[in-house]
C-alpha cells in the first residue's frame, strides 16, 4: 500500500487524546484536583478513532484482494500480540510492586483475557488491551468475509452492521462476553472506517460535511464527557453514538482535506502503538513520583499536562525504536518462512 501520510498524523492524534484523558485521571488520583474537569475524558475518543482508522487501512488494503493471502492472519498477530506480551509482563511487574494501577486495583485482573485477549468480560491486566480483543475480532471478521466472492463482500459486511444495529437498540443485557463481542455497537466504527476507504472518492468532493461533523462531534462530546463524567462510559452504546460524529468526522476530514503538518506529527503515528500499550503504566509510575513536587508547585496542573503527556510520547518513541520493530522485524522474518514470501 501506498503510504498515506494522513493516516500516521492521525494515528498520534488518536493516541495523545487516549493519553490526555488518562493524564486527568492521574492528576485526580494523585494530584488533587485536576486542571480540566471531567470534559478533559473526550480524550477516549481516540479509541474510537483508531477504530475507523483499522476499518480505512483494512479495506484499503485488501479491498481488491482474491482472497486473504497466507499472511493475513498471520501478519495480524504479529502486529498485536508480540509487543503487547511485553507490557503485559511490564504491567505483572508494576502490579507486584505497586499493588495497584492507574485506574483499578489488581484483584480485577483476568488471567485468560490477560493473555489471549479472549473476550470475558472482565479487564485484561494491561488495562488498554480490551480495545485490542475487538480490533482483533473485527480482524477475523473481514479475514473471513475475503473468503467470499468480491461481490459478496459488502454485502456481508452491511449485514453484519444491520444486525449490529439491530441489537444496539434491542439491547444487550444479560449476554455472555462473546456474543457482546460479535454484535458490538463499536462494529459500526470499523464498518465507518470501510465506507471511508470504499467511497473515498465521494468523501474527498463532501469534505466541508467532514468538517462540520467533526466540530459537532466535539462540541457532543464535550457536553457528554462534561455533564456525565467517566459513568457516561458505562453504556458502550452510548458512548459509540455519543463519540462517532467526532471520530468518524476527524479521519474522514483529515484524509480529505489533506493538510500540511511538520513531519513530527507522522512520528507521533509511528510511536502510536507503543505509547497506546506503555502510556498507563508511564503515567502511573511517574504521577506517583511527581505528585509531592509538582503539588508544591505553582501551576501544578499545567505543569502536569506537559510532564506526563511529555513522557508518555518520549518512551513510546524509544519503545518503538528499541522493542516494537525488532519484535516486527523478527515476526516478519519468521511468516515469511512459513509463508514462503
Amino acid at each position: 500500500m501506498k503510504s498515506i501520510i494522513e493516516l500516521q498524523v492521525l494515528r498520534g492524534l488518536a493516541v495523545l487524546m487516549v493519553v490526555f484523558g488518562h493524564v486527568h485521571q492521574a492528576q485526580e488520583r494523585f494530584m488533587g484536583p485536576a486542571l480540566l474537569g471531567d470534559m478533559a475524558y473526550i480524550g477516549f475518543a481516540g479509541v474510537d478513532v483508531f477504530f475507523v482508522i483499522s476499518g480505512f487501512i483494512i479495506h484499503h488494503l485488501y479491498r481488491q484482494a482474491d482472497g486473504p493471502d497466507a499472511g493475513y492472519f498471520l501478519k495480524r498477530i504479529n502486529r498485536i500480540y508480540p509487543l503487547y506480551w511485553v507490557y503485559t509482563l511490564a504491567a505483572l511487574g508494576g502490579y507486584m510492586v505497586l499493588g495497584d494501577a492507574l485506574n483499578r486495583d489488581g484483584d480485577t485482573v483476568n488471567w485468560l483475557n490477560s493473555v489471549t485477549l479472549f473476550p470475558t468480560g472482565n479487564l485484561p491486566m494491561l488495562s488498554v488491551g480490551w480495545t485490542l480483543t475487538h480490533e482483533l475480532y473485527f480482524y477475523a471478521v473481514y479475514g473471513l468475509v475475503l473468503f467470499l466472492p468480491g461481490r459478496l463482500r459488502l454485502p456481508a459486511l452491511a449485514a453484519w452492521g444491520a444486525l449490529t444495529l439491530v441489537f444496539l437498540f434491542l439491547g444487550r443485557s444479560g449476554w455472555p462476553a462473546w456474543a457482546a463481542l460479535m454484535l458490538s455497537p463499536f462494529n459500526l466504527l470499523f464498518l465507518a472506517g470501510i465506507a471511508l476507504a470504499e467511497g473515498f472518492k465521494w468523501a474527498e468532493r463532501l469534505k466541508w460535511i467532514a468538517l462540520g461533523m467533526t466540530l459537532a462531534g466535539l462540541a457532543l462530546g464535550a457536553w457528554f464527557t462534561g455533564t456525565f463524567g467517566l459513568q457516561g462510559f458505562a453504556q458502550v452504546g452510548v458512548r459509540v453514538t455519543v463519540f462517532a460524529p467526532l471520530s468518524v468526522g476527524i479521519v474522514w476530514a483529515l484524509l480529505a482535506f489533506k493538510p500540511r503538518l511538520p513531519a513530527t506529527a507522522a512520528r507521533l503515528g509511528d510511536w502510536s502503538y507503543s505509547t497506546y500499550l506503555s502510556h498507563i503504566l508511564v503515567l502511573g509510575v511517574l504521577a506517583r513520583l511527581a505528585a509531592p513536587v509538582l503539588t508544591s508547585l505553582p501551576l501544578t496542573g499545567v505543569l502536569a499536562y506537559v510532564l506526563l503527556i511529555a513522557a508518555a510520547l518520549v518512551y513510546g518513541a524509544v519503545s518503538f525504536y528499541l522493542i516494537e520493530k525488532p519484535l516486527l522485524k523478527l515476526g516478519r522474518g519468521v511468516i515469511g518462512k512459513l509463508t514462503g514470501r
